[in-house]
């Protein structure tokens, strides 16, 4: 099952390639790329926080003082 959660971690790992960013940047940027989108609608800051911590369990996102940034690359990861 597809939820709002999941289909928004694409777009937020595509921000934070840009660099590391707090919840609310995440959330103004997000909102800016999805335009008037009729597929999101409700509480954006919910969802994005929701996918953010799918990300962080999946070790994708690390946070430190409620910054996010993408994780590093393990050298012996392939």
């Amino acid at each position: 099952m597809v939820t709002p959660s999941t289909s928004i971690a694409p777009l937020i790992l595509e921000k934070l390639a840009e660099g590391e960013k707090r919840s609310l940047a995440l959330v103004v940027s997000i909102r800016r790329s999805l335009g008037r989108s009729a597929f999101l609608k409700g509480d954006l800051s919910a969802v994005v926080n929701s996918a953010l911590r799918k990300l962080i369990a999946a070790k994708k996102v690390i946070e430190v003082d409620g910054v996010y940034s993408l994780a590093p690359v393990e050298a012996g990861a392939k």
